[in-house]
């Protein structure tokens, strides 16, 4: 059953459903299907029924919500990763005297000698530099950079992270 209360909270209900679709997630799917975004508009105040009798104008049917929501979670992927795609295109190869002033940086947080950044190291080679990340956001920046998925930051790793950071600053 369509909950007006509901929608306004950006979620379209379904007594059965557990998850509802949110209503970003249902206009993406019928975008994508090829209904156009006015009559999708149109739709919105008329509830959960008019929208699947919507998308089945289009051949797509939005009773598996686990399908809509994967197609969704799938295309976002997809969209970050030519995001990520681009960026790398946009790195320019350092030059010696930059790949010598990192490597001075990279020694100095490098505390330990092990040539690699445990996480502390690194948190506090991005506080050192400037970049002042929240606590909860070393976690994730420090995964970023990682590539090798080794638990620390090789010389490599640190000189990669802080070109894409760099250029998504820019």
């Amino acid at each position: 059953a369509y909950d007006r209360a509901a929608k306004q909270r950006g979620r379209i209900c379904e007594t059965a459903s557990a998850m509802p679709l949110t209503l970003a997630e249902v206009r993406w799917f019928l975008l994508e299907n090829g209904v156009e975004a006015d009559k999708i508009d149109a739709t919105w105040s008329k509830g959960r029924a008019a929208l699947e009798d919507l998308a089945g104008t289009a051949g797509c049917s939005l009773r598996d919500e686990g399908a809509v929501r994967a197609a969704h979670v799938a295309a976002l992927a997809k969209k970050e990763e030519e995001k990520r795609a681009a960026t790398e295109a946009s790195l320019t190869p350092l030059t010696e005297e930059e790949r010598a002033r990192f490597r001075l940086a990279f020694d100095h947080f490098d505390a330990d000698g092990s040539g690699a950044l445990d996480h502390a190291e690194f948190r506090k080679a991005m506080i050192d530099s400037g970049m002042m990340p929240l606590r909860s956001e070393v976690t994730g920046l420090f995964q970023e950079a990682d590539v090798d998925g080794s638990g620390t930051v090789n010389f490599d790793e640190y000189c990669h992270f802080i070109q894409v950071y760099r250029a998504k600053q820019s």
